[in-house]
């Protein structure tokens, strides 16, 4: 994608897992790519009355259902749709999702509806007897405020130290504070991106965590442990703009791994040109936080 054209927010996960809270941000794992594309005027489209699920089978008893839409939907409305294909696919067993990912490109503004790309959303559902589910209960692992303090701190510092070793071009060091087998990505793919886009935006500024998020062992996500989230706002010579967050993970007995990537950028060049007026719209879409 063109680096100097238009504002982009990019994510890039690689999780999988039942949909969660909206407090949780839909952060557990996908793949997604999103384009954020600057035209006149703000509108937004949403209508899941076009939506197309299709599915093939992956191996006895595993499906992968994929919803396609002109208009983005939200996971919990793709994942609602492909419920109902998949509860007619199972016929009778339990319908238990897994993997997922998805991909789609959004447009600010009214301009050409043809130039908004198809929403796509893949889930892969195993059909299973109900008794096969796991049901135990979800224990919190922190055990007091202090435990968690401790956490938010561990975090804050790993994610800095994130984005210091991507700006220096230290990637290798980098790629050891990511689960890439989790995010599903090519390990020179991910080089070659974090390169390219530190080429692009120059020395940091400022590297700045603006958010920390705990979720301890949430009965929503794929596999126990804690999963923190590290909303960021970080200025670059040539990106003024660069937000979004990072999802860690610290299985039981584990360390912490980011698991999910989420970014957004506006290079110099990119808001020369975009009205005043505009900007708050675009930060919200690039999931900016306020100061």
């Amino acid at each position: 994608m063109p680096q100097n054209s238009e504002p982009m927010r990019s994510n890039k996960a690689f999780e999988s897992g039942p949909p969660s809270a909206a407090a949780q941000r839909e952060r557990y794992g996908a793949i997604m790519n999103v384009l954020v594309m600057l035209l006149v005027g703000i509108s937004w489209i949403s209508s899941a009355s076009a939506a197309e699920v299709s599915v093939r089978q992956v191996q006895p008893g595993t499906y992968e259902f994929v919803i396609t839409n002109p208009t983005a939907l939200s996971e919990s409305d793709a994942r609602a749709r492909i419920a109902e294909a998949a509860a007619s696919t199972c016929k009778g067993l339990t319908a238990v999702p897994g993997r997922w990912r998805y991909e789609s490109k959004e447009a600010i503004g009214g301009g050409d509806l043809s130039t908004r790309e198809t929403f796509r959303f893949v889930l892969e559902v195993s059909c299973v007897p109900g008794a096969q589910m796991q049901t135990g209960e979800r224990r919190p692992i922190l055990r007091n405020e202090e435990e968690s303090r401790q956490v938010q701190d561990e975090v804050k510092l790993k994610s800095e130290a994130y984005f210091q070793l991507i700006s220096s071009k230290r990637i290798d060091e980098a790629l050891t504070q990511v689960a890439i087998a989790r995010m599903g990505v090519d390990e020179a793919k991910w080089k070659s991106d974090k390169l390219s886009f530190q080429a692009m935006a120059g020395e940091p500024l400022e590297i700045s965590i603006k958010k920390i998020t705990v979720y301890d062992n949430p009965a929503g996500a794929p596999e126990p442990g804690l999963y923190v989230a590290a909303d960021y706002s970080n200025v670059y010579r040539d990106v003024p703009i660069h937000c979004g967050y990072l999802m860690w993970f610290r299985p039981v007995g584990g360390e912490f791994h980011i698991t999910r990537e989420e970014t957004g950028h506006v290079t110099s060049e990119q808001l020369k040109s975009i009205p005043s007026a505009q900007l708050p719209e675009i930060k919200r879409r690039l999931r900016c936080l306020a100061p």
